[in-house]
């Protein structure tokens, strides 16, 4: 099954946990398989820090055809957070403030912040139930923060190798 590679723009001033604001950003997701008709088979998946949208890349013998996640079966989504360098808004991007790369001076964000830019792409995607949210280290993180936050979004949460605090 092929994955398909989006991006979400949200255009609107996004303020962040530290006090600044981004004007508007982009995160870029995969998605594989199908949303069934009962929209009860997604499956989200949150990258640790290094990872990407792409979950099959390093993810694979957990996702893919047979299994445990297989996109014949669910819905998988996997999103790239906020500073990330695998096609998200983050230090390379353009400052429409300034006209260049921020670099440097890209905000500091919190996984608070990581988690409300997944929601409002979760929110465009018109999603009000999530199977299971899986993740691990940073991934684990965003998914407990993202369920304390929505409580009653997911049916399941599998968080490895992660922590509640720094």
């Amino acid at each position: 099954m092929q994955a398909e590679q989006k991006i979400f723009k949200y255009p609107y001033s996004y303020a962040l946990e530290m006090g600044r604001a981004l004007n508007g950003f982009e995160l870029s997701y995969t998605t594989y398989g199908t949303l069934n008709e009962a929209k009860d088979n997604i499956v989200w998946v949150c990258h640790a820090l290094t990872g990407g949208s792409n979950v099959v890349e390093w993810w694979d013998g957990l996702v893919g055809t047979g299994k445990y996640l297989d996109p014949e079966k669910h819905f998988i989504i996997c999103a790239n957070i906020l500073g990330s360098a695998y096609g998200s808004t983050g230090p390379l991007s353009i400052d429409t403030q300034t006209g260049k790369p921020f670099y440097q001076n890209f905000p500091i964000l919190t996984v608070k912040d990581v988690v409300g830019a997944l929601d409002l792409l979760r929110q465009e995607l018109s999603i009000t139930k999530i199977k299971l949210c899986i993740g691990g280290s940073l991934g684990g993180q965003q998914a407990l923060e993202w369920a304390i936050e929505v409580p009653s979004l997911f049916e399941e949460l599998i968080l490895i190798a992660s922590n509640a605090v720094h």
